[in-house]
């Protein structure tokens, strides 16, 4: 048995009814915060500022794929791919917004394809947009059946069947064959309301991908027929199952209601979740909507930390994770709530603060953290 893991509550899982393996319970206790240092963890952190030109105006990034030494970043308010080497130069974009063949109405997240090898671009409505690593059309494969609404996110499981998240829907899993097109079922089931939150919910690591929901403390590996609990987090008397509240009609038009009514049933959200080989971060909210903190599981030593607050008193929230590295995407305007300077050697010192210090405005920062 794994030290520092405890089974203290077993859940009876809505619509995913397998058991969470027992030595994949961690542990963590919300009423002991401890120290803790991002180098701790990390050897340097990098600075890679993405290339500024009237030919890649970027506006605002929501996701970012590392492949084949060039970045992928996302801009969901223009519904662009830019692409960008390592160093941040700029290689071109898919900027197709129309009505024509191999165009778009808009986007909410893209992919590359495993198996294929190729660009997939999803339209909430119902079409996946594929194209070549270089930015070339080449076909469109359409999501429907009878009931379907809208989807947010996705993931390829194999080579026609992939996992869609529906942010608004009561089943927020489906999987689909898109070369059938075909629903081979729906899953997940939970009150639509606790989607507020829901935005960062679907990773990969390696060849697999992760699924974790706001206020529902497991997370599941999307498995080739369905979901399958990876690991949960025990927080001891304040774990929920997370997946039903109850909300007044009054929070449905009011932002600061739905938070206040929000807290008022959970202690936590979840609002990121990253692992690889050794490590487990999750950043939540804590008690409020102000109070930001994170958790860091150690696999080697089977210890988990809750950290309010980092040394260097900055905020931490990995989009990327492999084994050698985390990036982020950074927007210059939140480059000092991630950054400071005592934190960088003399070469990133100096594009640390010629950001800071410009008046013109730039792209987006990616930050690179080195593991140890």
């Amino acid at each position: 048995m794994r030290k520092n893991i405890i089974l203290l509550i077993l859940f009876s899982l809505v619509s995913c009814k397998q058991d969470i393996p027992t030595d994949n319970m961690i542990a963590v206790d919300l009423d002991k915060p401890e120290k803790a240092s991002l180098f701790d963890y990390f050897s340097s952190i990098e600075l890679i500022p993405l290339e500024t030109s009237d030919d890649c105006l970027v506006a605002r990034i929501s996701k970012i794929i590392n492949h084949q030494d060039k970045f992928y970043v996302f801009d969901i308010r223009q519904s662009i791919i830019f692409v960008f080497d390592q160093s941040g130069n700029f290689i071109f974009k898919i900027a197709k917004k129309g009505q024509g063949p191999g165009e778009y109405s808009f986007i909410q997240d893209f992919n590359i394809n495993p198996f294929s090898g190729n660009l997939e671009l999803l339209e909430p409505y119902g079409s996946v947009h594929i194209y070549d690593l270089s930015g070339n059309y080449i076909e469109s494969k359409r999501i429907g059946y009878d009931g379907f609404q809208a989807v947010h996110m996705f993931a390829p499981v194999d080579s026609a069947i992939h996992v869609f998240y529906a942010m608004f829907q009561h089943k927020k899993i489906i999987y689909f064959d898109l070369d059938k097109r075909e629903l081979l079922h729906e899953e997940f089931e939970e009150n639509r309301d606790l989607s507020y939150y829901g935005y960062k919910n679907l990773y990969q690591y390696k060849d697999d991908w992760y699924f974790f929901r706001p206020y529902h403390p497991v997370v599941y590996k999307l498995g080739k027929n369905r979901l399958e609990p990876s690991f949960q987090f025990d927080f001891g008397s304040y774990t929920r199952e997370g997946l039903t509240a109850y909300f007044s009609d009054e929070s449905k038009n009011s932002r600061s209601k739905f938070v206040e009514e929000s807290f008022a049933q959970f202690p936590y959200v979840l609002l990121t979740e990253r692992h690889n080989n050794q490590y487990i971060f999750t950043t939540l909210l804590w008690r409020n909507e102000n109070q930001r903190v994170n958790m860091v599981f150690d696999k080697t030593k089977e210890k988990a930390k809750f950290i309010p607050e980092f040394a260097e008193q900055v905020s931490f929230d990995p989009d990327i994770i492999t084994d050698d590295f985390i990036l982020k995407i950074c927007h210059r305007d939140e480059l000092e709530q991630f950054l400071n300077v005592n934190m960088l050697n003399d070469k990133q010192k100096e594009i640390f603060e010629s950001l800071v210090s410009s008046d013109m405005e730039t792209n987006p920062i990616i930050l690179k953290y080195r593991f140890k």
